[in-house]
C-alpha cells in the first residue's frame, strides 16, 4: 500500500512508534502508522507492511516528507544481527530513493562502557554484539548521509513508562510494585541509572521531523537527572520500600535456562557501572524539559493499573 502521509512511523504499533504517533498528530498532522498489522490508534493512516522487504518498505516512504524508524525487534543478539541491518538497508534505500527525511530513533549500545557522561559526542566502542549491530546501523546511515540521504538521530538512555511492556525497569520494578510485590533491579541497585520517559521520546521524535533546528545531526533525547535504582523503587513504593536486587550469580544461573537472562548478562555493564545520559544540548536548542521522575513513574503505574 502507498501512503499519502507526509509522516510516515516504522514501527508504529511499537511503544516508541505509538507515542511518536500521538505527538505528531498532537501537532496537527495525520501520520501513517507502518507494521505487521493496522494501527488502532485514532488519526492515523494504518498501513500494513513488512520491513524486510525493500519494495514494501518503498511503497510505504513513496510521497513521504519525513520518515522515522521506531521499530523494534525481540531481544535477541541472533534476530538483531540477522533483521536490522535488513531493516536499516530497507529504510535507508527507500529514503534515499524518495528524497524522505530519516528521523532514526536509537539506544547508546554502540557507546559501550562510558566513563563519564554520556553526550552527543561519545565515541561509538561497542563491547557486545548487540552494540555492534547498532554501530554498524550508524555507519549505514553515515555513508548514506555522504550520498545524499538527511538523517536525524534521536537517541535515548533505557526507557519507561506507559505500556513500556519491553522495559527492564517496568517488568521488573513497576508491574510487580503495582502487584504488591517487590520492586526488583539488576545486578547493582546503587549506580545512577538515566531512564528516559517514552512520550518525552515521542515528542521530542515529533519535534526533530517538523522542524529544520537540528536536521541531520544526532540528539540526546529529553532525559531526567539520573537516579539509583534504588531511588526510582522508593519513589514507586515509597520511601519505606524494600528493593530485590537480582545480582550477577542469580543472572548466570539463570542464564543457563532462560535466553533473556543470556541477553541481559552481556549488557550487565550498564548497571554495574554508573549509566548517566547527557540530554542537555537538545533541551536548550528546542526549549523543552524532560518529565519529572515522580510524574513518570506515577502515570506508568497509572497505565499498569488501567491495564
Amino acid at each position: 500500500m502507498t501512503t499519502t502521509a507526509s509522516h510516515v512511523v516504522l514501527g508504529g504499533n511499537g511503544v516508541i512508534g505509538r507515542e511518536t504517533l500521538r505527538a505528531l498528530c498532537e501537532l496537527g498532522e495525520r501520520p501513517a502508522s507502518v507494521g505487521r498489522r493496522p494501527s488502532t490508534l485514532t488519526g492515523v493512516h494504518p498501513v500494513v507492511i513488512d520491513l524486510l522487504r525493500a519494495s514494501d518498505v518503498s511503497r510505504a516512504l513513496r510521497g513521504a516528507d519525513v520518515a522515522y524508524l521506531t521499530a523494534g525487534l525481540p531481544y535477541s543478539s541472533r534476530i538483531w544481527a540477522e533483521q536490522w541491518p535488513v531493516i536499516v538497508d530497507n529504510t535507508i534505500a527507500a529514503a534515499t530513493e524518495h528524497g524522505t527525511h530519516l528521523v532514526y530513533f536509537d539506544n547508546v549500545y554502540a557507546y559501550g562502557l562510558v566513563d563519564g557522561v554520556m553526550t552527543e559526542t561519545t565515541p561509538r566502542a561497542p563491547q557486545s554484539r548487540k552494540g555492534r549491530v547498532r554501530a554498524d546501523a550508524l555507519k549505514a546511515l553515515d555513508h548514506a548521509a555522504t550520498r545524499g540521504l538527511t538523517v536525524t538521530v534521536g537517541r535515548s538512555a533505557d526507557f519507561y513508562g506507559p505500556a513500556a511492556s519491553t522495559s527492564v525497569f517496568n517488568t521488573f520494578a513497576l508491574d510487580r510494585i503495582r502487584a504488591g510485590r517487590t520492586g526488583t533491579w539488576l545486578f547493582d541497585a546503587d549506580q545512577p541509572h538515566s531512564l528516559t520517559y517514552t512520550p518525552d521520546i515521542g515528542k521530542a521524535l515529533a519535534i526533530l521531523g517538523t522542524t529544520a533546528a537540528g536536521c541531520g545531526q544526532t540528539w540526546h533525547l529529553p532525559t531526567a537527572p539520573a537516579l539509583t535504582g534504588r531511588q526510582y523503587i522508593e519513589l514507586a513504593a515509597g520511601t519505606e520500600a524494600r528493593t530485590a536486587v537480582m545480582g550477577s550469580a542469580t543472572m548466570r544461573l539463570g542464564a543457563l535456562f532462560n535466553p533473556a537472562a543470556r541477553e541481559a548478562l552481556e549488557m550487565a555493564y550498564q548497571n554495574t557501572n554508573p549509566y548517566v545520559f547527557d540530554s542537555s544540548s537538545f533541551e536548550r536548542s528546542f526549549g523543552v524539559s524532560p518529565t519529572p521522575i515522580a510524574s513518570g513513574i506515577a502515570e506508568s503505574l497509572a497505565a499498569t493499573r488501567t491495564r
